[in-house]
């Protein structure tokens, strides 16, 4: 007996050997979440990431790429389904375009201005600086993105699009099944995060989580950092309230998991928030035929106007530059009658829109009419002045500027052929506000530090976007800060084993 006892206790401390050297892998997975302990020790290979979308997933895949074979990351979405807001992204991820004319500089002082003078230079510059490397991230996963467009408030043709559906959709879906084949990587759904866990004695650090699992227990992961990547508030009524009432009545795009929970954390755990009552207001979600007192609505994509959609009143006149910020197009649509315009798009617009139109078209949200004067029928307005008005916006594209300013025409609308008409009215879309973070996607607190082992990433965060956000760069901030969060938090994990 005591022979096989001493064979047990050399086996045991060859184990523990190999595992100390990372020759075995014993946190590569993690039991369901209903069996998970009370207690976990901790480990300081593990990340923690909350969230699924575009952030949550970039921060992860980054962070078991840094982290290698010594490590595991653990995903948790409170949702059943992973993806959140990301999946339903349609108009583009920003990045440098040299071919067209683009530079740094052009693009740094594009979001400057957008951002009303409230966007942070030092986010900004890094937003920019890793721009093209993050699209080049992107395709190295497979993930196509070889269309070009230029949204409102750009100088230049720099939004990366796919040729192949939405594009959201198709960087999710190639993200996620490549996190799926990961074994390193742990995604548990129907997870609520409640509360961060906090370095004892007051240190401030954060060292894990405590959240509720899908079978209603509580569990506690312990970690070496917390990536939050938990998204805006935009369909909390209960925030925007609060903090932007001057939008609280309009209609939202947000999924109703959209709730701001991630705020709550980091506040709780000494992060600062700033510019919440910056709420963005995009000019344009489809007014559903079906249903169009609904308080929650498909985004007519900025992309519609990127192509050369136009924008007309109930009478078919033009009244905006299509292709000014979001801010300000929004403005113009809600001193309209009902708050409500008509979007159309000429043959050729619709074409370089591509096969996603299919969509909105199967919803019945975009009707498609043989000719112009078929539109104006359906549209309710007068064929002459909709023939004049698409005549003069021709005009204005053949001289290179009209009368709201636009400089910019990627199509015309030809009166003879198949035009798409959709109605639009304004809707809630994205929280510019959010946790306070530097460019190392840092959690900080009221006095600039940062709080070791919180990492925030994409909507959560705030003070990149200022007052206003180009369309585009709602996906580059989540994957430029969604991999720098995910780096940082693997490098903590390292110098964390190196102390043990």
């Amino acid at each position: 007996m005591s022979g096989g006892l001493g064979r047990l206790a050399k086996l045991f401390a060859l184990f523990f050997l190999m595992a100390a050297a990372g020759l075995v892998y014993t946190t590569t997975r993690l039991p369901k979440p209903s069996s998970l302990p009370a207690m976990v020790a901790r480990q300081a290979t593990r990340i923690v990431v909350v969230g699924s979308g575009l952030s949550g997933t970039a921060a992860a895949l980054t962070a078991a790429e840094a982290l290698g074979q010594r490590g595991e990351v653990v995903v948790l979405e409170k949702e059943g389904r992973a993806g959140g807001n990301s999946m339903k992204a349609s108009s583009g991820i920003n990045a440098l375009t040299p071919e067209h004319g683009d530079a740094a500089d052009t693009f740094r002082e594009d979001t400057l201005r957008s951002g009303g003078g409230l966007a942070m230079p030092q986010l900004v510059d890094t937003l920019v600086a890793d721009s093209s490397e993050a699209v080049a991230w992107l395709e190295s996963c497979g993930i196509d993105l070889g269309g070009r467009v230029q949204l409102g408030g750009h100088s230049r043709k720099r939004t990366h699009t796919s040729t192949r559906g939405p594009v959201g959709f198709t960087i999710m879906k190639a993200l996620l099944d490549l996190e799926a084949a990961d074994p390193r990587i742990r995604l548990v759904t129907g997870a609520q995060v409640t509360s961060l866990l906090r370095e004892s004695g007051g240190g401030g650090g954060v060292q894990g989580v405590v959240y509720t699992s899908e079978d209603g227990s509580e569990q506690r992961l312990e970690a070496a950092a917390v990536v939050l990547a938990t998204g805006g508030f935009g369909a909390s009524a209960e925030l925007l309230q609060q903090h932007a009432p001057q939008v609280a009545e309009l209609p939202t795009t947000n999924g109703p998991w959209a709730q701001g929970e991630g705020l709550v954390l980091a506040e709780a755990a000494g992060a600062a928030l700033l510019q919440l009552d910056q709420v963005q207001v995009h000019p344009t979600g489809f007014v559903d035929p079906a249903d169009p007192g609904s308080g929650t609505k498909f985004l007519a994509p900025e992309k519609l106007r990127g192509v050369g959609g136009i924008l007309l009143t109930s009478q078919g006149r033009r009244f905006v530059n299509e292709l000014t910020t979001r801010d300000k197009a929004a403005a113009a649509i809600l001193q309209q009658p009902g708050r409500r315009a008509f979007l159309l798009l000429g043959a050729e617009a619709a074409q370089q829109f591509g096969p996603a139109l299919g969509f909105y078209l199967s919803k019945h949200l975009v009707t498609k009419h043989d000719d112009l004067a078929a539109a104006a029928s359906q549209m309710g307005v007068d064929p002459q002045v909709l023939a004049a008005e698409v005549e003069a916006y021709n005009a204005a594209a053949a001289a290179g500027r009209d009368a709201f300013g636009k400089t910019v025409f990627p199509s015309r609308v030809d009166p003879q052929a198949a035009v798409h008409v959709a109605l639009i009215t304004p809707v809630v879309h994205y929280t510019m506000g959010g946790v306070a973070m530097d460019s190392d996607a840092r959690a900080l607190d009221a006095s600039g530090n940062p709080i070791p082992g919180l990492f925030v990433a994409g909507e959560v965060a705030g003070g990149l976007h200022g007052a206003n956000r180009l369309g585009g760069n709602s996906m580059l901030e989540c994957v430029v800060f969604g991999r720098r969060a995910g780096r940082n938090a693997a490098t903590l994990a390292g110098s964390l084993q190196q102390e043990t």
